[in-house]
């Protein structure tokens, strides 16, 4: 059964017994992947349990504290406990989300959380494919979508009464969803028609968000509410840069201001959930140094970032984070990297090592479908541009499993040149690598001439390398 709460309204009961201000969590994980399962609160783990030899699990929580929680097991999801739940799941991690079914004392309000998942998971063509209506057909196809949702809710209270807290979290699960389908509409809209313009949108269109709670203590962990903010507080910082920044051009969300404005609105809306505002500014900082500015922009905008971010839980993080991506500027000496041949051999590669412009790409033995693109590519631009040499770093920390993937490698020449980096931590963080698509390119005296290139945007790398071919 699909989803669990549509076609069953009864709940079992577990029979484990517990004191009325605690709550039991257990279940049974087929084809385990791992042997413990963890259990969070508000992001941080608070137990974790080992599988038995039946694959079987518990977790006694004393003194709860009632809200979200989410259960991992290399997967993860929302569960609510409550004072007094007995909360069992099964499911096959074959099929994670799909085969996941509660049962117990706390059960119908965690299906109905699972359903509403899924259920937005399919209907994700759907809103995609309704995206190239005009806003007003959109607006009744979301709506529709939205009451089917909101019937179901109230079937579930009327058969059996939710507490405040539950009913809170149950609805939330349908708002946020449909407010991000909101939000996003006139972009996927101009994508998916092919307009160079965000068309002009009817002045009830954003009557939703009358219904935003920015400073949610409930949700605060919740990925939806989460994801949201962060969509909508990019969409009202556009807004910002239309109508007060004139003067400059129209690529508003590359620019600094554009995330100033995004800083100063977080900071001014999001005023009692600390937390929030604190991962919130923190993602716009992330965003803003990973988007390829130079370092005087980059400086602007961490003065303004210490100015509308006060005191942010992460401003250890985000101030290494914009040191190190101040060093992989254009023009500057790319780090020295620590990597171990395939002899075993440790080797520290600084300035002195280069004899020709360089090209670095990296890789993870688990990511097979990612290698084989990563390769094809490098082989076509040493094909195109063979004065370059080109370096494999593998970021994986097993030698022996490393070789025998540079054994399947079939060209010879996509062997060449291959490394493992000694320190995994250390270069991801010095090398500023949020994900394995990038590439950095440095001349033939170890100077950084582009510190940001992606593998896939092959016409920008490709203008990169014939600017210093010669």
């Amino acid at each position: 059964m699909k989803y669990f709460y549509l076609t069953i309204f009864i709940t079992l009961t577990c029979s484990c017994s517990h004191s009325p201000t605690s709550a039991y969590f257990g279940g049974e994980i087929v084809n385990p992947t791992t042997d413990h399962v963890y259990l969070y609160w508000n992001n941080t783990v608070i137990d974790s349990a080992l599988l038995n030899q039946d694959n079987r699990f518990s977790f006694q929580i004393d003194n709860i504290k009632e809200g979200l929680y989410h259960f991992d097991h290399n997967e993860y999801q929302y569960i609510v406990l409550e004072k007094g739940d007995s909360l069992m799941v099964r499911l096959n991690t074959l099929d994670f989300d799909e085969s996941l079914v509660f049962t117990g004392k706390g059960a119908i309000k965690n299906n109905f959380l699972m359903d509403m998942f899924l259920i937005y998971e399919d209907e994700e063509k759907a809103v995609n494919k309704y995206s190239e209506l005009d806003a007003g057909d959109f607006m009744a196809k979301i709506d529709s979508l939205r009451a089917m949702k909101q019937e179901l809710l109230k079937d579930l209270n009327e058969e059996q009464t939710l507490s405040p807290l539950s009913l809170h979290i149950a609805q939330s699960a349908i708002n946020y969803r449909y407010f991000t389908d909101m939000e996003e509409y006139p972009f996927i809209h101009r994508r998916r028609t092919g307009k160079d313009y965000i068309e002009k949108l009817p002045a009830q269109f954003y009557t939703f968000r009358e219904n935003i709670s920015y400073n949610d203590s409930l949700l605060t962990y919740y990925s939806p509410y989460f994801n949201y903010l962060i969509t909508h507080f990019n969409n009202m910082a556009l807004g910002a840069c239309k109508n007060d920044c004139k003067k400059h051009n129209q690529n508003y969300s590359r620019s600094t201001h554009y995330s100033i404005h995004k800083l100063k609105l977080i900071d001014s809306l999001v005023t009692k959930n600390k937390t929030v505002r604190d991962n919130l500014t923190r993602n716009a900082a992330f965003s803003y140094l990973l988007a390829r500015h130079n370092a005087e922009e980059n400086s602007e905008f961490m003065t303004a970032f210490k100015k509308y971010a006060v005191h942010n839980q992460h401003h250890e993080e985000i101030d290494a984070f914009y040191h190190n991506v101040q060093q992989m500027q254009k023009g500057l000496e790319i780090p020295p990297l620590h990597l171990v041949t395939i002899n075993g051999e440790k080797l520290t590669l600084s300035t002195d090592h280069y004899k020709k412009n360089t090209v670095f790409y990296f890789w993870n033995y688990h990511q097979r479908n990612h290698l084989s693109n990563v390769l094809t590519r490098i082989h076509n631009l040493k094909a195109k541009y063979p004065e370059f040499d080109y370096i494999g770093i593998n970021v994986n920390n097993d030698q022996a499993h490393w070789l025998q993937n540079i054994a399947s490698i079939k060209d010879p020449k996509d062997v060449e040149n291959q490394y493992r980096t000694d320190n995994v931590d250390e270069l991801l963080s010095t090398l500023v690598i949020k994900n394995l698509n990038k590439v950095i390119v440095v001349d033939k005296d170890g100077k950084i001439e582009e510190g940001f290139a992606n593998i896939y945007y092959t016409r920008q790398l490709e203008n990169i390398l014939e600017s210093i071919k010669n």
